[in-house]
């Protein structure tokens, strides 16, 4: 399957969670929460919030890259300084120090990074507590950012966690479906990249995730199902 872009693929996951959302019983009792994965994840979580009428959130998680091989991740650091590796990565003295002085930059980054959107976009960001998460990414292949996150909104004092995604790896679906709900459009029996699934794959860039947090702030509060 490909998507024409996040706009028109973030429209079909939004259908497919609205319904899953019914058939839970989660939809229209005002306590979901949408957050975009800057910076792809965004424009596919705004389709999401407005079919369910409730503002984008934003929660930054990075790769922990390979020792001078930044292209290749051993792992994941979240905004909240959560941690996810590969459990092929060594535990020995050398490496957990790496591992913690990776951590740290990543931490500040992160943090500054979803700081700074909201402060442009001149939001608070929304609670977790007790609510229902829907995390949303623009494609997933091996998961380790996306797994950071769904442990930041547990440890934010989410209910419920919901991994959204149009495209996703076999193994990511597999391993990912272990620890939350996962709803993805296509588990494509061939996977290559993201970006493969998809016929426009431009960057999404910063300004496009302030507006995004700023125009969906007028959204029709979640206790009601937006109209189209």
């Amino acid at each position: 399957m490909t998507f024409t872009d996040r706009k028109q693929a973030g429209q079909q996951l939004a259908v497919k969670l609205k319904d899953f959302l019914e058939a839970q019983g989660l939809l229209n009792n005002g306590n979901v929460v949408v957050v975009g994965l800057p910076r792809g994840g965004v424009p596919v979580a705004l389709e999401i919030s407005r079919l369910l009428g409730t503002p984008v959130e934003v929660l930054v998680s990075k790769k922990l890259p390979y020792p001078n091989q930044p292209e290749c991740a051993i792992g994941a650091v979240s905004s909240d300084g959560v941690v996810v590796l590969n459990p092929s990565v060594p535990r020995t003295e050398q490496w957990n120090v790496y591992i913690e002085d990776e951590r740290r930059q990543l931490l500040s980054k992160t943090r500054q990074i979803e700081s700074e959107f909201y402060t442009l976009a001149e939001r608070q960001p929304a609670s977790f507590e007790g609510k229902t998460v829907i995390l949303v990414d623009d494609g997933i292949a091996t998961g380790m950012t996306a797994l950071a996150a769904v442990e930041t909104a547990r440890k934010r004092g989410a209910k419920k966690v919901i991994l959204a995604t149009p495209v996703i790896s076999q193994e990511g679906y597999s391993e990912l479906s272990m620890c939350c709900t996962v709803i993805a459009v296509s588990v494509p029996l061939e996977f290559q990249a993201v970006g493969l699934h998809y016929a426009n794959f431009m960057q999404t860039t910063n300004d496009e995730v302030v507006m995004a947090l700023k125009g969906s702030a007028q959204f029709k509060s979640n206790g009601h199902l937006a109209k189209n």
